[in-house]
C-alpha cells in the first residue's frame, strides 16, 4: 500500500493514503447517522478533521524535533533527527505533503475539534464528542488494515515457534513478524461493535462525553499493550519509549481522573483511594517493563504479560470508578 498511485499537481497519492481518507470518510458517516442536523454536523466534521490532521501531525514531528534540538545541545546522544536540517532548522517539519502522522496525535486532536465544535454551534456538553466513540474505532479498524503489505504495521520478530502461525513474512530471510496491524484491527473491530451498540440502543440514558470516554478506555488501554510488541525503529522519544503508548495511556488516564473525580464526590473515598494505588501500581509496573525490555532485565514475554497486566488493572479501576460514581446530572 506504499507505492505512488497518481500524483495531484507534483503531489504523490499513495495507496494507503486513500485507504486513510476513505477510513476519515467512513468515520465522518457513521456520525452522521447519529447527527441530523445538517449545519451542526458540517462545523462538527469541520473541527474533528482539522484539529484530527493537526494533532497527528504534530504528534508526529514535535517529539523528533524535541530529540534532535537535544542532541543539538548534548543533553543526549545518538539521534539523527527527520525533521531538523543541517543548519538546525524545523523547516523539514513544514512539509506535510511527505507523510508523516501519529494515531497517537489524531484522536487526541479530533476530540478536542468535537468539543471546540460543541461550543461553535453551542450543542449539549459532550455530545458531539460521543458521536466520536463509534468513529473513531472505525477510522484505526481501516487505517490499520491499510498498513497491510508495508512495514507500518510490522511487529517485533515472532520468537516462540508455536506462535508462528500468527506471523506474517514481509524479509526475504524467511523470518516471521507478529502482524500488530491486524492486533490492533481486531482491536478496534470490537471496540467498534460495542460502541456501536451502545450509541443506538442506549445513547440518551448516560452523561453527554461518557460514550466517548468508555470508547477511549477500552480501545487505549489494549493499544498501550500491543503497541509493546513495535519494534524499537518506530515512533520513539528516548531511544526506546513508544509515543504511542504515552498517549494512549495519558487519554485512559484523563478518563481514570475525571470518573475518580465523580466517585470521590459521590462519598467513595475509600473506594477512589484503593483504586488509585492499585493503578500507580500498574503504572509503575509498566515503565518497569518498558525500561526492563531495553535493559533486559525482563524477558520480552514476562514484560509483555506485566504490560498487558498493568493496562487490565487500570481499566477495571477506571470502570469502577464509573460504576462508583453513579450517573450525576452534569456531565
Amino acid at each position: 500500500m506504499d507505492g505512488t498511485l497518481f500524483r495531484i499537481g507534483g503531489l504523490p497519492i499513495t495507496g494507503y493514503g486513500l485507504l486513510v481518507a476513505l477510513a476519515a470518510l467512513t468515520a465522518l458517516l457513521l456520525t452522521l447517522r447519529r447527527k441530523r442536523e445538517w449545519a451542526v454536523w458540517v462545523r462538527f466534521a469541520v473541527c474533528v478533521l482539522l484539529g484530527g490532521w493537526l494533532g497527528a501531525r504534530l504528534m508526529y514531528v514535535l517529539p523528533d524535533l524535541l530529540m534532535g534540538w537535544l542532541n543539538e545541545l548534548g543533553v543526549i546522544a545518538e539521534h539523527n533527527s527527520v525533521y531538523l536540517n543541517a543548519i538546525g532548522s524545523a523547516e523539514p517539519a513544514l512539509f506535510f505533503w511527505e507523510g508523516g502522522y501519529s494515531l497517537a496525535g489524531l484522536i487526541p486532536g479530533a476530540v478536542l475539534g468535537a468539543r471546540i465544535a460543541e461550543g461553535w454551534t453551542h450543542a449539549e456538553k459532550g455530545s458531539l464528542r460521543d458521536l466520536l466513540a463509534p468513529a473513531l474505532p472505525a477510522f484505526v479498524l481501516i487505517e490499520r488494515l491499510a498498513e497491510h503489505g508495508g512495514n507500518l504495521g510490522v511487529g517485533v520478530e515472532v520468537s516462540a515457534g508455536w506462535l508462528i502461525g500468527l506471523g506474517i513474512c514481509p524479509k526475504a530471510d524467511g523470518a516471521y513478524f507478529h502482524p500488530l496491524y491486524l492486533y490492533e484491527a481486531l482491536l478496534a473491530a470490537a471496540v467498534l461493535i460495542a460502541m456501536s451498540v451502545l450509541a443506538f440502543t442506549r445513547g440518551e440514558k448516560r452523561p453527554g462525553g461518557d460514550l466517548l470516554r468508555l470508547c477511549l478506555v477500552l480501545l487505549c488501554l489494549p493499544m498501550v499493550a500491543l503497541e509493546a510488541f513495535r519494534p524499537l525503529t518506530g515512533h520513539m522519544i528516548i531511544h526506546f519509549v513508544n509515543v504511542t503508548q504515552v498517549v494512549m495511556m495519558l487519554l485512559a488516564l484523563a478518563v481514570t481522573v475525571r470518573w475518580g473525580a465523580r466517585a470521590l464526590r459521590r462519598g467513595s473515598v475509600l473506594t477512589v483511594c484503593a483504586g488509585w494505588a492499585a493503578v500507580i501500581a500498574g503504572i509503575g509496573a509498566a515503565v518497569y517493563s518498558i525500561f526492563g525490555m531495553e535493559k533486559d532485565w525482563l524477558s520480552r514475554g514476562l514484560a509483555y504479560a506485566l504490560i498487558a497486566l498493568s493496562a487490565a488493572v487500570i481499566g477495571a479501576v477506571t470502570l469502577l470508578f464509573r460504576r462508583a460514581g453513579g450517573d450525576p446530572s452534569e456531565p
